[in-house]
């Protein structure tokens, strides 16, 4: 197989027949831009699991980690994301069904009219994708301007951009926050993110058993995503504290991994661990949790000159200070 352009990665948490009509879906499309399917499973049940080595074996998936837990999305994403070096890097959900033969080149022939520093992603409809104002209309379809951040269940982003910016973010819990802190640091940087219409492409059955598999295995998704802006206990939730470090440039833009895979054994099956440089940045961002909760208690929401300094200079200490 010539060298991958896209190594698209996968993560995945049970839905078996999602799981299944999602990869036979996508090994159907066209390979005039050459990808890799790269799986991630999250602590799946067996008969998923056995499934997936079978897809594997026969050569349907390129590349297959098994997980022994579901350490949440993000870890997922990024251990497919450095396992397989290509230009380009694509996290496909496991309930985005690519019913257009040549998406890919015709989504590079899109996206080939905006910036090469960008990311593209597909907006729901075509009221999401011209919602901001700077959508370009191009002989190749309309590319829209995203001023928040683009849904990472279909988003592509090139090597050039995450050699700057790093992977998903892992500070946060199992579900959500990644695609949120990723554009908040395009925009910080001032990279454009791109929409693309996502119905074109492909059919999101993202609600089809969702009570099945979250709600069954006592996952409340909703709670998980209120963490991230409200604290358990109350306080600020470290997705708004992390969104003031970029804008203040408290933080480095460029984040770094959490985990690092120890071992595979039997050919797919990972071990992974925290990374121990990982530890001094994980002790900081709770200082600045503590330092921050203490000034809501006071009732002082605005970050005076004298607080932004000793944020920085905890992060810096770290080694997360910004260049």
């Amino acid at each position: 197989m010539e060298k991958p352009i896209v190594n698209i990665t996968m993560p995945v948490f049970n839905r078996y027949h999602l799981t299944q009509k999602t990869i036979l879906a996508l090994r159907r499309t066209s390979q005039a831009i050459p990808f890799t399917l790269t799986i991630v499973d999250n602590g799946s049940e067996p008969d998923l699991v056995q499934r997936l080595i079978e897809l594997r074996e026969s050569g349907i998936i390129d590349h297959l980690y098994l997980l022994p837990k579901n350490m949440g999305i993000s870890c997922a994403a990024n251990i497919g994301w450095q396992m397989t070096d290509a230009p380009f890097y694509m996290k496909l959900d496991n309930d985005t069904i690519i019913k257009e033969q040549d998406w890919l080149p015709k989504l590079f022939a899109l996206w080939r009219h905006g910036e090469a520093l960008s990311t593209l992603g597909g907006a729901y409809n075509e009221e999401m994708l011209l919602a901001a104002p700077g959508a370009l209309h191009t002989p190749d379809g309309l590319l829209g301007r995203c001023v928040g951040n683009l849904p990472g269940q279909a988003i592509l982003i090139p090597k050039a951009v995450s050699d700057i910016l790093g992977m998903w973010n892992e500070d946060y819990g199992l579900y959500g926050g990644e695609d949120g802190d990723y554009g908040a640091r395009m925009n910080c940087i001032g990279f454009p993110q791109y929409y693309y219409l996502g119905p074109d492409i492909f059919d999101d059955l993202g609600t089809a058993d969702a009570a099945e598999t979250y709600a069954a295995r006592n996952i409340d998704k909703q709670r998980e995503h209120h963490s991230l802006f409200i604290a358990e206990g109350g306080g600020v939730g470290l997705f708004p504290i992390n969104f003031t470090f970029y804008n203040y440039c408290i933080r480095n833009w460029k984040v770094p991994l959490r985990y690092k895979i120890v071992d595979i054994y039997d050919k797919y099956h990972v071990r992974v661990k925290t990374r121990e440089e990982y530890i001094p940045v994980m002790n900081a961002l709770q200082e600045c949790k503590r330092l921050i909760h203490k000034l809501h208690r006071q009732n002082t929401s605005a970050l005076s000159s004298e607080v932004i300094e000793k944020l920085k200079t905890i992060m810096t200490g770290c080694g997360q200070g910004c260049p």
